[in-house]
């Protein structure tokens, strides 16, 4: 019996506009603004079939704004200490 090695596959990052995270965290669109301008998130713009440009964000952006979302709502803690904790975190992961 020969054994097979399974392929990893990398996992298809995912997107998701602006509208369609505010709804699902219920927030602001000006609040995700304050998270760009505070580096917290990314975000990148993509050009619609359209001609249209619309404002995504990628798997490792709405993480960190679920991370964001659960930190002020459920512990209360405010922008400057979100940012430390954020920094916390991505040092944690590098070090993985």
């Amino acid at each position: 019996m020969t054994r097979r090695r399974m392929k990893k596959t990398r996992p298809t990052q995912r997107y998701m506009t602006v509208s369609t995270v505010c709804e699902l965290y219920r927030l602001n669109p000006r609040t995700l603004n304050r998270f760009e301008r505070q580096g917290f998130i990314e975000g990148e713009v993509i050009v619609l079939e359209d001609g249209s440009r619309a404002m995504t964000y990628n798997d490792r952006d709405i993480s960190r704004i679920r991370t964001i979302c659960s930190l002020t709502r459920d512990l209360g803690v405010n922008l400057a200490g979100i940012e430390i904790i954020l920094h916390l975190l991505e040092r944690l992961e590098r070090q993985a």
